[in-house]
């Protein structure tokens, strides 16, 4: 029993991790700001996996895990309301926003979930405007009317301005972060692990994130302290570590004094997104 016991949790402890696919040497600036993870599997696990789906299947699943969903799944409250009023109040939310023409799909019309994040819908209005929305739409499955999907769109490429011959001003967050991020959401106090140093409210930021990482001690963490001071060069002991990781630019709503003085807020409002989704925070009046 401790055998089988100290077995599973070696497979657990190294069942699979985050990292960059690119390497140190093979590093090129001009695709370092990018968002492309790669999965790194136990080899044992990977062998398995690869014999049960096939090397084809098993390279698009691992992908699959390194991304997030293109949609938002809502389930309606019946009792309440319907499927058809939160539609509605969705577009009000979205023209209210500055999105318009936003696609409602018939309940019939073909889901095709592996396409869902390869076009966005053209919509009018402003650059903000354009980020998020491809469609809405009831779920085609019977019985399940209740349910509406919100479909957006990713991933995309973003320009930082990091050809302009200085170092980006940067803010690196924690992975749980990171995943609401891509989900649509802003980041919060909590989540900023790391900043530039001179960062002040108003300065584009690019945003990256701190993938735990399996220890010598046994544990998973990070290997940085939350306020550490990010130098923007090859010296920065971090800087090959985020290679790969960057999930959108923002905007500081605060100086760097003030994300690590103050306990909540939002600490960088993000302005370009890979992962395009809507947020439904605080929306349900």
């Amino acid at each position: 029993m401790q055998k089988g016991r100290d077995f599973i949790k070696a497979i657990r402890r190294s069942f699979f991790t985050l990292h960059s696919n690119t390497s140190i040497s093979q590093m090129d600036q001009s695709t370092r700001y990018r968002y492309s993870p790669t999965l790194k599997w136990n080899p044992m696990v990977e062998e398995y996996f690869i014999k049960v789906y096939g090397a084809d299947h098993f390279s698009r699943i691992s992908t699959a895990l390194t991304r997030p969903s293109c949609y938002s799944c809502i389930r309606v409250n019946t009792l309440k309301s319907t499927s058809d009023a939160i539609i509605e109040k969705l577009l009000e939310i979205f023209k209210e926003r500055g999105m318009h023409n936003v696609a409602v799909l018939e309940s019939s019309t073909t889901w095709e979930p592996d396409n869902c994040c390869k076009a966005t819908l053209k919509c009018t209005g402003s650059a903000e405007s354009l980020k998020t929305i491809k469609s809405i739409s009831k779920c085609q499955f019977p019985g399940l009317d209740y349910v509406v999907f919100v479909k957006g769109s990713g991933p995309h490429a973003i320009h930082y301005g990091d050809n302009e011959g200085k170092p980006l001003k940067e803010v690196i967050v924690s992975r749980k972060c990171a995943e609401a991020v891509l989900r649509g959401a802003q980041v919060y106090v909590p989540g900023v692990l790391a900043c530039s140093a001179h960062v002040e409210r108003g300065d584009a930021v690019a945003v990256s994130v701190a993938v735990e990482q399996y220890g010598p001690d046994g544990g998973w963490g990070v290997a940085m302290t939350r306020g550490t001071v990010l130098q923007g060069s090859q010296e920065d002991p971090y800087y090959f570590e985020r290679d790969g990781f960057y999930i959108g630019q923002a905007t500081a709503m605060m100086s760097r004094a003030g994300m690590f003085r103050v306990t909540e807020g939002v600490a960088v409002d993000m302005k370009e997104r890979v992962y395009r989704l809507p947020s439904f925070y605080n929306r349900d009046r």
